[in-house]
């Protein structure tokens, strides 16, 4: 009873939560290499010619772009220690902008030449990028999408586990009858092998997706999560602290970015990306996000915070010295897209959202040749019934 109720539900969601799940992967496949596919569609905005130059220093940086763009306040500077890469400067956001994702209103980003300043032009693609991500969390239809991929996503779940439950072989202990694909079968009894052996190849990257996609899904999830790492919600976004806020909080204070970053380079010798975040309001510290020029994943930051007026270390936060908790709470997107594990966990992840469409296809064309099979059964019993019939009339 057991085995035909997980049956029925495994093909039931399969035709419906699995087109969904095609969608997802097929995306989430494309933004595996968003950046290294917008740096190549971008050379000579996202990536410059050294050429043997020297960079500018950040604060002559600021200052052209400042020149360039006087009625616009910058909020941070990012900078590589890659020759190749393009610096990037973020505005505050204007007066009166409308909330984006997340809450609240985010200013405008310019890519920008590390040796002369120049302003570069907007990368193609990015808007490609953003719709393909508006799919892949919520379908682009807003809240009722977000739920949508969230219960495919809980369906993914129930599939790897029944799955596994219904393929499970009488030689549960020899990994060929697990793992092989034996390509010598045909017509319905292959479909089913190549739906099942596949799936068992790609079932871990498959459940880590999933547990982890739910993070975008679910608050409660994320909650839950959060309390069972014991990693508090302002972990995740690297909390600035207690820094005061609004209107009452005061201007912002002038900054003397040079000093800024010679406070730096005391402090962290070498570092392969860093971005300066100036303070927004009286109170609120100059901050520096940075990373270690090989960093355990894109997400392993580390914090340095300034007083604004003397430039002192008010806070030097180290990912590698926060709690076990805190650094799993961090890595959940590089788990999720399989960076974590350097580029082959990248390429495999990428590899199993793009199969993600086979199990939809296999699994409709299990569901058709079963549904016939069963039409023909019924036929065949009328048939039946009407000959003996027949019969028993003569």
């Amino acid at each position: 009873m057991l085995r035909k109720i997980l049956f029925q539900t495994h093909w039931f969601l399969g035709i419906t939560a699995g087109l969904v799940l095609a969608l997802v992967g097929v995306t989430g496949a494309l933004l595996s290499y968003e950046d290294a596919l917008l740096k190549v569609l971008n050379p000579g905005v996202m990536t410059v010619e050294a050429g043997g130059r020297a960079p500018l220093l950040p604060s002559e940086l600021l200052a052209r772009v400042s020149a360039t763009e006087p009625g616009k306040t910058v909020q941070s500077l990012t900078l590589s220690a890659d020759a190749r890469d393009a610096a990037r400067v973020g505005y505050a956001p204007a007066p009166g902008a409308p909330p984006g994702p997340g809450g609240r209103a985010r200013g405008e980003m310019r890519w920008l030449d590390p040796y002369t300043g120049e302003l570069l032009g907007q990368p193609r693609g990015e808007g490609f990028f953003r719709f393909t991500m508006q799919l892949h969390r919520w379908l682009a239809a807003g809240a009722w999408g977000k739920q949508v991929v969230g219960a495919s996503t809980v369906a993914l779940v129930f599939f790897c586990l029944s799955g596994l439950y219904l393929r499970w072989p009488r030689r549960w202990a020899s990994l060929r009858a697990w793992l092989h694909l034996d390509t010598r079968l045909s017509g319905r009894r292959f479909l089913w092998h190549l739906h099942s052996v596949v799936a068992t190849w790609l079932l871990v990257p498959y459940l880590v997706m999933a547990l982890t996609g739910l993070w975008w899904s679910y608050g409660w999830y994320r909650e839950g999560v959060n309390s069972l790492a014991g990693s508090p919600a302002q972990a995740m976004r690297g909390g600035t602290g207690a820094a005061p806020t609004g209107r009452d909080a005061g201007p912002a204070p002038v900054v003397d970015v040079a000093a800024a970053f010679v406070a730096f380079d005391a402090e962290v010798p070498a570092w392969s990306t860093r971005t300066l975040r100036l303070p927004a309001a009286a109170g609120a510290p100059v901050e520096f996000n940075y990373q270690d020029p090989n960093p355990a994943h894109e997400r392993a930051n580390h914090r340095l915070a300034l007083d604004a007026a003397t430039l002192a270390v008010a806070a030097h936060e180290r990912f590698d010295d926060k709690p076990a908790g805190q650094r799993f709470v961090a890595a959940i997107f590089p788990l999720h897209s399989g960076s974590y594990f350097g580029w082959p966990g990248l390429l495999l992840f990428c590899i199993a959202s793009l199969a993600m469409p086979l199990f939809t296809v296999t699994g409709f064309q299990l569901y058709l040749d079963r549904r016939a099979k069963k039409r023909a059964g019924v036929v065949r019993r009328r048939e039946r019934e009407l000959a003996l019939a027949k019969r028993s009339a003569g």
